[in-house]
């Protein structure tokens, strides 16, 4: 196998799905349901190369002055920095991180928003739990907002694909509830919160994504098993869809 951005596999992934049209949607429906005039600095967490945050900030954050990108990955720094030189958001002062959630050593001046968009199910409890206490007693400020977007397990009877392909590959993660009672607990409370109905076919799988499957799942199974897993789960009715969940708590 050719060598393989993960930038590249991450959108080998996203290929796969309706994310993307499906966010924007919501964004829209959000627009006229949450006052976001108040927030004028913001920190997003593990932003890739950023689109949806940078979409989320220029569609619902007017009155942003700065925004803090943490994420690890170079690739990804080097394309949102690009983005940022190339004026995506205009009149805002912008600054990377390279590091992760986990090593961030936080802020000298609270801020009003943390973004955090599909990034937490891959964290540690202890990891998540720490950071929502940072937030609530060190970094962000009154009234200030925490944006998740997260995959959601458990909502009727919809199956989701690819959670049974992570729980197949022995890599179960956090189910969005259990990162919104974590929330709750640390003091924060739900200010907005909507489902987001994604579709996802992963069958035929390219290389990238096969790597991207291995990465995610801590290199556990071989690219055969991989591409088996995939084969036998998505041919199964109604696993093509994968919830989500657009949830803003407050201070």
């Amino acid at each position: 196998m050719a060598n393989i951005s993960y930038q590249q596999m991450f959108a080998e992934f996203r290929k796969r799905d309706n994310f993307a049209e499906m966010f924007r949607g919501t964004l829209e429906d959000m627009a006229d349901k949450v006052d976001f005039s108040q927030v004028k600095s913001c920190v997003a967490f593990g932003t890739g190369s950023g689109e949806r945050e940078i979409e989320f900030v220029r569609r619902l954050l007017p009155n942003l002055r700065s925004f803090t990108a943490v994420e690890p990955d170079s690739e990804s720094v080097e394309t949102l920095r690009a983005s940022f030189q190339d004026g995506q958001l205009p009149g805002v002062e912008t600054s990377i991180i390279k590091t992760s959630m986990e090593s961030w050593s936080g802020v000298d001046n609270n801020v009003d928003a943390v973004l955090l968009f599909n990034v937490l199910n891959h964290v540690h409890t202890a990891n998540r739990k720490d950071l929502f206490q940072k937030l609530m007693t060190r970094y962000l400020s009154y009234g200030g907002l925490i944006v998740f977007c997260t995959m959601c397990d458990n909502i009727g009877s919809i199956t989701n694909g690819f959670t049974l392909l992570l729980q197949r590959l022995g890599t179960p993660r956090a189910d969005y509830y259990e990162l919104e009672e974590e929330t709750l607990a640390a003091g924060f409370r739900i200010l907005f919160s909507q489902d987001i109905e994604v579709r996802q076919d992963l069958s035929n799988p390219s290389d990238g994504l096969v790597k991207f499957i291995q990465i995610r799942t801590g290199h556990k199974s071989s690219d055969s098993e991989v591409r088996t897993a995939i084969d036998e789960i998505f041919a199964q009715p109604n696993v093509g869809v994968n919830m989500n969940k657009l949830t803003i708590f407050t201070k």
